[in-house]
């Protein structure tokens, strides 16, 4: 692929597909001792950047949900809730698709192991990508610098020759202060005129 064609990386939650992290605290926190204490809670227990990052195994937060908040429930069914809050979002995997056609498109996701696999096994957009780093693999997450150097490394690519498409403006600001033009996602008819602008051409 030659030189002047941009790398397209996508953000997967929030962007490929729909997440409701508010449900799923709601959900989480309805399986706890006193729900009311633990809703307020949770983001700060599911959100652990170790999770993220590999450090902390899904398995080791259902245990500390259990020893922590007196969540009740085995985890099995913890890790059906977990994935529970994902949707379609909808246009996006015709997108992808089209784009992969004619672009490289990596997918370069803040996730752990079971949220990927309820997506790979539930959403066909993931698997239009030429290629995913998902951030418990690489033991890096976003925001941080070296996260994105680690990605354009393995896509043997320099920052400008790349476009990052993410639903977090932190996350799009630290790829655009190393370079590498961005889209703060919203919508696909947004995201078609942004990177219309950056010279991509649509055709889905």
């Amino acid at each position: 692929m030659k030189a002047s064609v941009p790398t397209i990386i996508f953000d997967l939650g929030g962007v490929l597909v729909r997440h409701d992290n508010e449900l799923l605290y709601d959900r989480l926190a309805a399986c706890c001792a006193d729900p009311a204490a633990a809703r307020p809670l949770m983001a700060s227990d599911v959100g652990d950047e170790d999770i993220g990052t590999g450090r902390l195994g899904v398995d080791a937060l259902h245990a500390r949900l259990v020893a922590d908040r007196g969540f009740a429930q085995s985890y099995a069914h913890f890790l059906d809730l977990w994935s529970s809050h994902f949707s379609e979002e909808p246009g996006m995997e015709p997108l992808v698709l089209a784009l992969a056609q004619r672009y490289r498109v990596v997918i370069f996701s803040n996730t752990n192991a079971a949220h990927a696999e309820h997506i790979r096994a539930n959403y066909r957009v993931l698997g239009h990508a030429h290629a995913a780093y998902m951030s418990y693999e690489l033991g890096l997450a976003k925001p941080y610098a070296e996260a994105f150097n680690k990605v354009l490394e393995l896509e043997g690519r320099r920052p400008e020759e790349c476009i990052f498409i993410d639903d977090r403006a932190e996350n799009t600001a630290a790829a655009a202060a190393l370079g590498i033009r961005t889209v703060t996602f919203t919508d696909r008819k947004a995201l078609e005129a942004a990177i219309a602008e950056y010279g991509v051409a649509v055709d889905a």
